[in-house]
């Protein structure tokens, strides 16, 4: 009826960035793998490598009190130690410099999705990868912490890019790296696949921020708290008090390990020394930004420590592990926002602006509205669409695009506003459609749901609608088209 499932160009990109950062493979080579396995060798290769220079302080100790007979054995064997030694780090910054350019590409890629070569256009890059990332949630089943816990990170990462850019033009940024690299009318690339200088060293070290804030959690020491010692524990379950502080500090300081140790910095390629200076200088400046990102996040009461503590706790209603997740409830992560800036866990004026930039029905959310007829008159049906647009001129009015004409669905139906009176996820809406006959509602949920087993557990009047469904037909994909 609505022709092909799969995924568009477009959605498939999208899937395979998730993938890239969080999947399981056979080659173990995507992001959170590959930091998984540095953790789990990191003990092993530290020791390997203490013992090698301890051999060699060994050596060059004995070779001061050693015979003429006895020295030339003795320069042999710290001859091998130094070229094992040699050998084992060279091997080790190959593996890193390999794990570093694996997460540059992401970070080019994800730019490329959800930014372009100005601010209004960047809006609707974002808004289309925050809702399809949204869209690619079932929102229900027996995975869906393991699928939410991979779609997080790249959508965090967004997030955070748009919470920075709105807090930079509202002149709410102090930090002097940040505004050190920040021009307006540089901030964006001329052309796509071009990258500017903030991008470079302002933008993907908030990514990566972002996307890696919870990689310690992959250390040995970490799963043994979260999966326990055979892995029988569920590792979604509600932790004690001790578990939850223990899993804190051990996220914290193997996060930031990974940061500096298993990714750290790029290497200067060429023979000038002047440039080989200010390229590491730079580098090391960058790495640093990185660190005082999730460092600060632990604590952040104002300016920069915002950038990555806020879309965390907004991120972590959207794509919840918990398990009385709801989908009813997505609209609730702007009031947990305000909840936490309340109670000064985070700054007011940051929850204040991701609520201008998100609303409180986030992308990809399934609204179902009173539509009116020519006369501006409540019509006595209800139908759906799909939040779509960021920055909503009111948080509580989310910009739609309409997925359901006449009860019937459609591809690319027209962009709406959808205010408080005619939303259905609000009491007041809901009343208007109370005096309506039963059998009639029935009918319309009998036009709107596919099959008895999706209507049974449906209101007559629902809240909302899950569109994991529709989107799932290829032409109904394109829900940021141009009008």
């Amino acid at each position: 009826m609505h022709g092909p499932m799969g995924e568009s160009t477009y959605t498939k990109s999208v899937s395979n960035i998730v993938k890239y950062i969080h999947s399981n493979t056979i080659l173990k080579d995507s992001l959170f793998e590959q930091a998984q396995l540095y953790f789990e060798a990191s003990d092993e290769k530290n020791e390997n490598n203490i013992n090698l220079q301890s051999d060699i302080e060994s050596l060059q100790s004995s070779l001061q009190t050693a015979d003429k007979k006895d020295k030339e054995k003795l320069l042999k064997k710290l001859n091998e130690s130094k070229q094992g030694l040699k050998k084992d780090e060279a091997s080790q910054e190959e593996e890193r410099k390999i794990r570093l350019n694996k997460v540059l590409e992401m970070c080019a890629k994800l730019l490329v999705l959800c930014e372009a070569e100005n601010w209004e256009k960047t809006q609707v890059n974002s808004a289309k990868l925050l809702g399809t990332l949204q869209l690619l949630s079932p929102g229900e089943g027996a995975k869906l912490a393991q699928q939410n816990q991979k779609l997080k990170p790249a959508y965090k990462a967004v997030v955070a890019l748009r919470l920075l850019d709105k807090l930079l033009i509202d002149e709410h940024i102090s930090n002097q790296y940040i505004n050190e690299h920040y021009r307006e009318n540089l901030r964006y690339p001329e052309q796509e696949g071009d990258e500017t200088l903030f991008q470079r060293d302002v933008a993907i070290p908030v990514i990566i921020a972002a996307v890696f804030q919870d990689v310690g959690l992959l250390h040995p020491k970490a799963q043994l708290i979260l999966k326990g010692k055979d892995g029988s524990l569920d590792e979604f379950r509600v932790l004690d008090k001790d578990d939850r502080l223990s899993l804190l500090k051990l996220n914290h300081a193997y996060t930031l390990d990974y940061i500096t140790h298993g990714l750290g910095m790029e290497r200067y390629v060429g023979n000038s020394k002047p440039e080989r200076t200010a390229f590491d200088l730079n580098e090391q400046k960058r790495l640093d930004f990185t660190r005082t990102l999730l460092a600060s996040a632990l604590k952040p009461k104002s300016g920069v420590r915002n950038l990555i503590k806020v879309p965390q706790i907004y991120a972590s209603v959207i794509f919840s592990s918990k398990q009385s997740y709801n989908f009813m409830d997505l609209p609730k992560a702007g009031l947990l926002i305000m909840k936490a800036a309340k109670h000064a866990a985070i700054s007011q004026v940051a929850a204040d602006t991701l609520l201008a930039i998100v609303g409180h029905f986030p992308q990809g959310y399934g609204i179902t509205y009173i539509p009116k007829d020519d006369d501006n008159k409540n019509l006595d049906r209800y139908e759906y669409a799909i939040v779509t647009g960021l920055n909503p001129e009111d948080p509580f009015v989310p910009i739609c695009r309409v997925a359901t004409r006449n009860l019937a669905f459609i591809p690319g139906g027209a962009m709406i506003s959808v205010h408080k009176e005619s939303n259905l996820y609000f009491s007041a809406a809901k009343k208007k459609l109370e005096k309506i006959n039963p059998d009639r509602l029935e009918e319309i949920l009998r036009e709107l749901a596919s099959n008895f087993e999706e209507r049974k557990d449906v209101e007559l009047i629902p809240s909302y609608w899950n569109p994991y469904s529709f989107f799932g037909f290829i032409k109904m994909q394109n829900l940021w088209k141009k009008d």
